[in-house]
């Protein structure tokens, strides 16, 4: 067979981060990846890698098709390409190990031929994500909130969402990107126990509604554990954001602003080193493009 897929998943922000408990929180973001697979007949399932980013890994894009493959029963029968393009930086706590599986999966069951299985198919980028080694806990509530867009607290060991959380659409998301990357492989889930007390009042301030304070408080939380500078975080909320803190394993640290606040919390993060990235929480599911 032959055939061509083309999908595009979103980013998403940590509003609460699973790795002290297993319990998480997660936003979709304006941020994408887009993923274009380009399936032939034979070859043993050899796959050429064409990626955005040259220092990003391909080795998560080539293990999520070769189990889309076996799951539709193609697995060593196809050979081909998968060339991504995106708008998330990599490696600062932006989702884009979850956007890009999301993307390549998709697009790979629409080279099938297939309807895709949302289930199946998020499924599949989480454990793709744990082989590889780019997440601790399989990062369920980040997979979950990239392909269906919103905000979602979740059980990321059972792999369950326990809550949709809403969160108003007319916010601004201001991202501040450090020039630097942190490796998830290189951290350990033990060396988060002593904030596992304060990921669970984050939680429950989460699941009552009060994701901002969520947010703030997992962000500083886990800024002392990484050894993250928490002024960024606390000069956005002194400047009128909302909520603001470190997203996922850092470094990027994210506010969600009210838009009358946003050129003050902009600002504030201007007196720190890095980019800024302004966007928008993401309500629109993964989708295949034709």
């Amino acid at each position: 067979m032959m055939g061509n897929g083309q999908a595009v998943a979103h980013g998403a922000v940590s509003i609460l981060n699973a790795f002290a408990t297993g319990k998480g929180a997660a936003m979709g973001v304006g941020l994408w990846t887009r993923a274009r697979v380009s399936l032939q007949d034979g070859g043993g399932a050899s796959f050429g890698i064409v990626a955005s980013d040259p220092q990003g890994s391909s080795k998560l894009a080539v293990m999520v098709v070769e189990k889309v493959l076996e799951r539709y029963g193609y697995g060593g029968k196809l050979h081909g390409e998968v060339v991504t393009s995106s708008s998330i930086p990599t490696a600062v706590g932006l989702k884009s190990s979850s956007a890009a599986a999301n993307a390549v999966a998709l697009a790979t069951s629409s080279a099938l031929g297939h309807e895709p299985d949302d289930d199946v198919l998020v499924e599949i980028g989480v454990e793709a994500s744990l082989e590889c080694g780019v997440s601790l806990t399989g990062a369920y509530d980040d997979s979950f909130a990239s392909w269906h867009g919103g905000a979602v607290l979740t059980d990321n060991d059972r792999r369950k969402v326990e809550k949709v959380l809403k969160v108003p659409e007319n916010i601004r998301i201001i991202i501040l990107v450090p020039p630097r990357q942190t490796l998830t492989g290189n951290l350990d889930r033990r060396r988060f126990a002593p904030v596992k007390r304060i990921s669970e009042l984050a939680y429950i301030e989460a699941g009552n509604g009060h994701v901002w304070d969520a947010l703030t408080l997992n962000g500083l939380a886990f800024s002392a554990v990484l050894g993250e500078d928490p002024r960024p975080a606390l000069s956005a909320i002194e400047a009128g954001a909302l909520g603001a803190g470190l997203s996922g394993k850092g470094p990027a640290v994210v506010a969600a602003v009210e838009e009358k606040d946003s050129k003050r919390v902009r600002q504030a993060f201007e007196k720190f080193d890095g980019r800024i990235i302004e966007t928008e929480p993401n309500y629109s599911r993964a989708r295949v493009e034709t």
